[in-house]
This record gives C-alpha cells, structure tokens and sequence, in this order.
C-alpha cells in the first residue's frame, strides 16, 4: 500500500507543478467576461447544460459571467488521478457542454460561481474548483454536501486538497463550516490563489483534518489569515509545514491553541517601516476590522494600515526594541509549536503599528444646536440638507472661514475622477471678504484629517456635487471593481454587474437621501457617484505593446515587480481595466496604469503604445 501512497504523492506533485505555471490573471470584475481576441465569447448570452446523466447530473447555467450550478449528485472522477489539478468541474463542463464551450472559454467567461442547490459531491472533492482563473466571488458553498468523503479511496482521500488551486482573481474568501465526517486533507487548497489577500477559515469544521500543508502556497499577495478554531486529529508536525508561502506579508494572523506555527512558511520579519514595527502585537482588548466593502476589497491597497477601518491593538507587544529583528517572530512561533504552553482561546497578533499610527474609530462631531431666536447667527443651517461634494482641483481644507496659511488643516491633490477627495458639505457661510464657503467634514478615511470638520471653497471650478444631480444621455463606468445594478433606488439586491469600461445610457436621475442614482434605459438602477461612472463614453486601448523592456508588477503602485519582459520581445499586452496609483493618498495625484493578465503596467506613451 505504501507504494501506492507514493505514486499517488509523486502524481498530484506533478499535477501541481503544471499549476504553478497558471498565469495570474489580475482581479476581474464580477459577473463580465474578460475581453477576448476570439470571434465568439459568452458575454450576452446565456449557456446551458447538464453535468453528467441520470442519477449522477448536475444541471448548470452561465449568464453575464455567473456559473449558476443548481444541484444534483457529481459524477465520480474517472480520469487518470495525474489530472485531477486540471479541476473536477471545469474538465467535466469542457466535456458535456453541447456548444463547443473550451476550457478557455469556461476560464476566461466565468466570473462568479453560485451554488442554489445541494450538491452531493461523493467521494473526492479533491480539485473541485481549480483552474477558475477569473471567478472573484464563490456564494452557496455550504450547499456542498461533504459527507460521503471517502478517507480510504486513493483519490478521495485526498479531500478539500488544491479544492481553489489556481483561482488567481480571487482576493478576499471566507469558508463556510466545509463538515466532512472522515479524516481528510486540506493541503494545497489555495495554492497559486496568487491575488488572494483576505483569507478567514475560522468557520471550517477541522476536527477531522489531517494535513494542511501547502494551505496557501504561492499566495504571496496575502496580508490578513484567520486560522480560528483550527484543531487537528493529527498532530504531527510534518503536517503543518509550508501551509503560509514564506514570500507572503502576513500583517493580521489569528490562531487557535492547537495550531502549529513552526515550519508554517510565516513571514520572518526583518524591518520597519514608516507605519508598522517588526514585531508582532496581540489584538487584546483592542479592535481590528477591515474595510471588506470595496469592490473588489483590498482593490488599490498598498500600505498596511489602509487595510483596515479601525486598527487599534491593545495587548502584549512580542519582542523588545533592545533585540533583534527576528526575535518577535520566533517568539510567536515558539508559542505555537505543538506544546503546551498554557495558551486558551484564539488569538489575533498584527504588526505594531509606528507610535500615532494606529487608525480608531473617528469621533462624530457633535451636531451644532439650533440657536435661539434672540442669538445673531450668519446662517441657520438646521434644515440644512447634508450633500457629498468632491475636489476637481487642487484645494485646501481650513479651521476658518476666512481662509489663511495659519488655519490651513490640509491640502488635498487633485486627482482623477475615480480618486477624487470627498467631503460631507453640513453647511454654507460666508467669509469676511464676502466669499462663501462650504463647511465640511473630510470623509476621506486615508487623510490627515479624516472624520474633522472645516472649511471649503464653493467655487465651482474646485469642488462639484459628488452624485450626478443631471443625467447624462450615457455613463461609462469606470470604478476598477466595477459596479452593480439593482432593481429599485434601495441597492439592495444586485441583479445585475457592469464591468469597469462598461457603457450605459441614462434615462433620468432619481434623489435617494443625500445620494443620487441613475436610472438606465434598461430600467436597473445604479449608483450616482462619480467615483463610479463618469458621464459620456470613456475608454482605454484594448492592446498595449510594449516599445521598451517593460516590468510586470503584482500592485498598482508598481513596486512589487512578478515579470520582466525585455526589449527585443516588445510584448503585447491584452488591457483588462485601469487605475491609478497612490489611490488612497490624498496629497498625492496617481498615475495612469494598465491592468494586465499577472497584474500591472506603466500606461506612459514613452514605454508602450496602443495597438489597433
């Protein structure tokens, strides 16, 4: 038997290698195909078909980039198990699709995966979802009925293992409880997730897991794991190595007891930096949460504490300033080494932030009283109604009316559309010279002066209403995530994705609060704030080439360089999106980017040129 264990052990690695080789493929937005240079896509349309026969068949469907697949019982594996990496589902919707549908059509068409119906998936849900390179959003995955899983079937036994293997786009994922009664695998379950920053298993039912080893290999963009409640009927050490990829940047880690660290792949941290320390710190009575509302979440995050909303750890710091620079993570490995060493309840450690650089929930001014009628007062503002305004040019926030260098609070740059500063306007007056001014609070989360009230100018030159108060004959939207749209004004129930580039007509504007949303011809609505679409027809080239050696970068910042491509190939580059850099800096403009398959590129005229 243990022949066999090997041969199995030696194929999937084998597998895995051809996996590794799966280009990343950047984030898309949900529910659109990525653009193709092929004559037929499956945007527009919508495919149908049945997975397997009779006792054994899964009905599915395709619209607008969502895989709807809606329950039944999956068909056993019967490929050679040296295959099984290539993906359970994909292979078997490549085979019994009736419209000719490729794995690349699947790949690239394929946005977001529903589950509506319990699906029974029997003895191996090794490889399940592998190979999905554009899906960014999973819903329905507690509809997978686990329970048949089969520790002794040489291919069953493998489990959960590389289960979203090469699921490149994916950035943020939260695993439902995934019960299954036997022992069972999770290794290599995210392997090659290559754009997954925010990863949470503290819901995962894992008394049955035997291994986890290679968990989250070559997942180098990820930052926050939640690894809660993990407890293993097998406690050997060999079975908890490499699950965090030694070149990821782990800044927010949660861990049970019972976990082992040693041997884990955690990051060795060997400098600071203007914003976090090189040791760890224990949450404590503190309180960490993450802005997870983006879409997609994490989208244009490049420093540290711009992942959170509110990050204030209180508890104890690991390692003294008087010791070197490893010290503190060999401390919290040596917590977590198997041992007892007293430990009870999980417990999430982040990085130290810098003294002053710790984000806290921002104290709402108190509303202003109504003045009496006997007081004199410039502006009764108590039925004032509250708008969003943004900065289209460069201007200044100030503790007064009457602006001066000594009251200035800050400058915030001018920026593109879709980056724009942002204010809440809570009232107008007037200076002395007689000019009037917006008062405001800064409702850019990233600034200086976050959640402080001031001043503004009025001119409309500078600031503008931050929600399109006309409708435009045609929007385009411009939002790197994307945008969604709804059946009613509310936005509560997407029905429907618009991928950034997207062009829309207008049929009028409807007032929502201190919002707006726009009514398109097609009678969804969607939001009004231009941060999201910009009126009129907007678009970038489809194809760049390269007109000097280029570098590939895995952020938009473009300081974590993935790929060189020399001069002599001058490269053509299929164009997903854009964006631009310094997106959350407020005193900074940003520069123009090209979001290509692994990643970004330099959109500088002088370094690539558009092609026809």
């Amino acid at each position: 038997m243990k022949w066999k264990v090997g041969l199995l052990t030696l194929g999937l690695l084998i597998g895995l290698s051809s996996l590794a080789s799966i280009p990343h493929q950047g984030s898309l937005p949900v529910g659109q195909p990525l653009p193709s240079a092929r004559a037929a896509t499956v945007d527009e349309t919508s495919y149908s078909g049945t997975i397997g026969s009779d006792e054994t068949s899964i009905p599915w469907t395709l619209n607008n980039g969502t895989l709807t697949l809606k329950g039944g019982t999956l068909r056993k594996f019967s490929g050679r198990w040296i295959t099984l990496p290539n993906g359970q589902f994909l292979t078997d919707l490549v085979e019994d699709n009736q419209d000719n549908l490729s794995r690349t059509d699947f790949q690239d068409n394929v946005t977001k995966i529903v589950i509506t119906g319990k699906i029974n998936v029997g003895v191996n849900a090794a490889y399940l979802f592998a190979g999905f390179t554009h899906v960014t959003n999973y819903s329905g995955l507690d509809n997978l009925d686990l329970t048949n899983l089969d520790s002794t079937n040489i291919v069953g036994g493998s489990g959960f293992m590389g289960m979203f293997t090469g699921n490149s786009a994916l950035t943020t994922f939260t695993a439902p409880s995934f019960t299954a009664n036997n022992p069972h695998s999770i290794a290599n379950m995210f392997q090659n997730d290559t754009s997954l920053v925010y990863l949470d298993l503290s819901k995962m039912q894992t008394d049955n897991v035997a291994n986890l080893s290679g968990l989250t290999l070559g997942c180098t963009a990820l930052q926050v794991l939640n690894l809660g409640n993990f407890s293993s009927s097998d406690k050997l050490a060999s079975n908890y190595t490499n699950y965090i990829d030694a070149n990821a940047q782990i800044n927010c880690l949660t861990v049970s007891p019972t976990l082992i660290l040693n041997d884990s792949g955690l990051y060795n941290l060997t400098n600071s930096n203007s914003m976090v320390t090189n040791r760890w710190q224990e949450v404590g009575s503190g309180k960490v949460s993450f802005n997870l509302n983006r879409q997609p979440p994490f989208a244009g995050y490049d420093d540290f504490l711009q992942n959170y909303q509110v990050y204030d750890p209180q508890g104890t710091v690991l390692g003294d300033s008087d010791t070197t620079v490893n010290d503190s993570t060999q401390q919290l490995l040596n917590l977590y080494d198997g041992q007892d060493h007293g430990l009870t309840g999980n417990q999430t450690y982040v990085r130290e932030p810098q003294p002053g650089m710790a984000i806290k929930e921002p104290e709402v001014p108190a509303p202003t009283p109504t003045p009496s009628p006997t007081t004199p007062t410039e502006n009764d503002t108590a039925d004032f109604q509250q708008f969003y305004i943004s900065a289209t040019k460069k201007i200044g926030l100030y503790s007064h009316k009457n602006f001066s260098a000594a009251n200035r609070l800050a400058w915030f740059a001018k920026k593109p559309q879709m980056k724009q500063p942002t204010f809440l306007v809570t009232g107008v007056t007037t200076s002395k010279a007689g000019n009037d001014r917006y008062q405001v609070r800064d409702t850019n989360r990233h600034s200086q002066t976050y959640g402080e009230t001031g001043y503004v100018t009025t001119k409309a030159d500078y600031v503008t209403a931050n929600y399109y108060q006309n409708a435009p004959q045609t929007v385009t939207v411009i939002n790197p995530g994307g945008i969604n749209g709804y059946g009613s004004a509310a936005l509560s129930q997407p029905e429907v994705a618009y991928a950034q580039g997207k062009q829309l007509a207008v049929k009028k504007v409807v007032t929502r609060g201190k919002t707006t949303r726009l009514l398109l011809t097609n009678g969804k609505y969607i939001s009004g704030n231009r941060h999201f679409v910009v009126a009129g027809k907007y678009s970038v080239p489809v194809q760049v080439r390269a007109k000097t050696a280029v570098n590939r970068y895995a952020n938009v910042n473009l300081t974590q360089k993935n790929q060189h491509y020399p001069q002599r190939v001058h490269h053509t580059f299929k164009v997903l999106g854009w964006d631009y850099s310094q997106g959350q800096n407020t005193t900074t403009a940003g520069t123009l980017r090209y979001r290509v398959a692994g990643g970004y590129i330099t959109a500088n005229p002088r370094l690539v040129r558009a092609v026809k």
